[in-house]
């Protein structure tokens, strides 16, 4: 049986005062916001009722971006910082040639062992992707900073799927024969169970990135075709966004009803759908690996204690390197302040959660896909930036051409206002203000 809807009980605990406040941090692998039936943008839905529970007990934003790809976005969210300064614009490899985020930034449990008077103990469980034998194989995220790990250091590849995976537990390494999704919900839950409060638990799960599959039966009700899913890609996706959120289902299920009241959950996917997965009306050209809407808005929820008057939507533009200084804020944490010398892209979402009528805290958001991984120079890259109406993409590298869109009036970017001809003015001056301000936030940056 499916794990019913959790949407009274985050109705309920919503905006309940809490002296010390525990942070779970959901993220899913390749899921736009065409494929969480809160966001109502898709056809052909996965059905996700747990996570609609979270928007209906919490905050929803409609206008929230990531990276194209993975790695970026989840150093992005560790490190509050872009990729051209940590030098992470593409997934990473796991040889100990390959890139990895460098052990000098600062992620999210260091930033709390600076407050140490705030007591947080802090776990990551999941999907990491952000380092290899060259910081530390699979101690590498308790290097990185988090006191526990349980998880897998990147996608599962052959030999490897979601029924025989590798898994690292503090360095610890065994190959793991059950279900992945439901092994990232057991490791949490187990966590959760015996930690100490206040906590801040990192939960990234594998699903729904390939290879996509047929999962335990309890946990989908999708009806599956009977070929293979590399030539019917899309059903096994939906049935794998579904037991993701059954497994999210159970994990927040498990939480006693007092802790739960003084958790912030935070939902987040971090880049858009694959090509392969992708239905009208959105188009598979412009999908995860793209600067394109498909490739960054991706769905983000907040619900708990932090947010007045749950059930909200944000129509205002974020990004996921909020999430930095948005949990440091839950936590009453300075981020700023805490490191003073380090140059954080990271604008706090917390007046969003605590009044319904916060005035828009970014200008412009942005994000960026290169390769390889590093400095440079570059064999790909695109980077993107957008304000509340125009959105300006720029090809650098091989083609360096300029895109311009009226994504409120053309969200499909279809019109690309700086073909045929002489644009006209207010475009013209749209763009000539986000060139403007890209050059800026990349001039000031470490990475190029």
């Amino acid at each position: 049986m499916r794990i019913t809807t959790l949407t009274a009980t985050f109705v309920a605990l919503a905006g309940a005062a809490a002296a010390q406040e525990n942070i779970l941090i959901l993220l899913g692998d390749d899921v736009g916001v065409d494929n969480i039936g809160a966001y109502a943008e898709g056809q052909d839905l996965p059905p996700t009722p747990n996570i609609d529970a979270l928007a209906a007990g919490g905050v929803l934003f409609r206008n929230a971006w990531s990276n194209p790809v993975c790695s970026p976005t989840r150093a992005a969210i560790q490190t509050g910082r872009h990729g051209f300064r940590t030098g992470i614009g593409m997934a990473l490899g796991l040889s100990p040639t390959s890139y990895a985020l460098s052990t000098d930034e600062v992620i999210l449990p260091e930033l709390f062992d600076l407050n140490p008077d705030l007591g947080y103990a802090h776990a990551a469980i999941g999907k990491w992707h952000l380092g290899n034998a060259s910081v530390g194989g699979g101690l590498s995220p308790n290097i990185a900073g988090y006191d526990h790990f349980n998880g897998t250091l990147g996608n599962f590849k052959e030999p490897y799927d979601y029924y025989f995976w590798p898994a690292w537990v503090n360095g610890n390494f065994s190959v793991i024969t059950h279900y992945a999704t439901v092994g990232t919900t057991e490791a949490a839950r187990q966590w959760i169970e015996t930690a100490p409060e206040p906590w801040i638990c990192y939960v990234a799960f594998n699903a729904p990135h390939a290879p996509l599959h047929t999962p335990p039966d309890e946990l989908y009700t999708v009806d599956l075709p009977n070929t293979d899913s590399r030539i019917d890609p899309r059903p096994y996706f939906r049935a794998d966004v579904e037991a993701m959120d059954t497994e999210i289902g159970r994990l927040l299920a498990s939480i006693d009803a007092d802790t739960l009241g003084r958790t912030n959950v935070i939902f987040a996917g971090d880049n858009g759908t694959p090509a392969e997965s992708t239905v009208a009306p959105f188009d598979p050209d412009h999908a995860k690996l793209t600067c394109y809407e498909g490739g960054v808005n991706v769905p983000l929820i907040v619900s708990g204690p932090s947010v007045v008057v749950p059930g909200r939507e944000v129509g205002h533009i974020v990004s996921l390197v909020d999430l930095f200084s948005t949990v440091a804020d839950m936590a009453g944490i300075d981020a700023e302040a805490s490191l003073p010398n380090v140059e954080l892209d990271s604008v706090s979402l917390y007046p969003y959660l605590e009044k319904t009528d916060a005035l828009a805290q970014r200008q412009t958001v942005y994000a960026e896909v290169f390769h390889p991984n590093g400095p440079g120079p570059y064999e790909f890259a695109a980077r993107t930036i957008r304000n509340e109406r125009y959105k300006l993409i720029w090809f650098e590298i091989p083609t360096k051409k300029y895109a311009l869109y009226n994504v409120v009036d053309d969200p499909w970017e279809q019109d690309n206002l700086l073909a045929g001809g002489t644009p006209d003015p207010v475009d013209l001056t749209a763009f000539r203000y986000l060139r403007n301000k890209m050059n800026a936030l990349l001039g000031s940056g470490t990475g190029i």
